[in-house]
């Protein structure tokens, strides 16, 4: 896996910290919805095949103490028949772009894929299977947060839909 490149000159990232798990959950929420929103009507994500899709890992390893973590989520993007699933990676990416977000395609991944990063530290993330007809995976990840806020948020959404 390789690491991104560079933001353009001027872009700046500031992350926003969660300060619960349930705002870091409402946050990648609102960027999905919002992410649906653009695509075409009665596209869901689906989180059905990946055990409600949603995960706390650690953001790095940590010797002393307790790790700092990120709210994580993953499904598939059920698209409307004759919708060209290839196609959406970019149309996501440039409406991703059109919110002032830093995208690229990375190499090291599945291509296409598209890579979002918000100015306010979230990543969300398109990509191809393979076949390339079945439905791409769409990830969203939170910035870090302190490793012992407690794990009581709302349940996820299994399947999500724009509003």
């Amino acid at each position: 896996m390789t690491s991104a490149s560079p933001p353009p000159p001027g872009w700046t990232q500031r992350p926003v910290v969660p300060a619960s798990q349930q705002q870091a959950q409402d946050a990648i929420i609102g960027y999905l919805k919002k992410t649906l929103a653009a695509l075409p009507p009665g596209t869901t994500l689906d989180a059905t095949r990946y055990s409600g899709g949603t995960n706390t890992p650690p953001c790095k390893d940590v010797t002393n103490g307790i790790a700092p973590k990120s709210f994580s989520t993953i499904g598939e993007l059920n698209l409307p028949p004759g919708v060209d699933p290839v196609g959406i990676v970019a149309r996501l990416g440039d409406s991703w772009k059109s919110w002032g977000w830093y995208v690229i395609e990375r190499d090291g991944f599945r291509k296409p894929n598209r890579f979002g990063y918000a100015p306010d530290g979230y990543i969300l993330q398109i990509m191809a299977k393979d076949p390339v007809t079945d439905p791409p995976t769409l990830k969203g990840d939170s910035p870090c947060f302190a490793g012992d806020l407690p794990d009581n948020r709302t349940p996820f959404p299994t399947v999500l839909k724009a509003d």
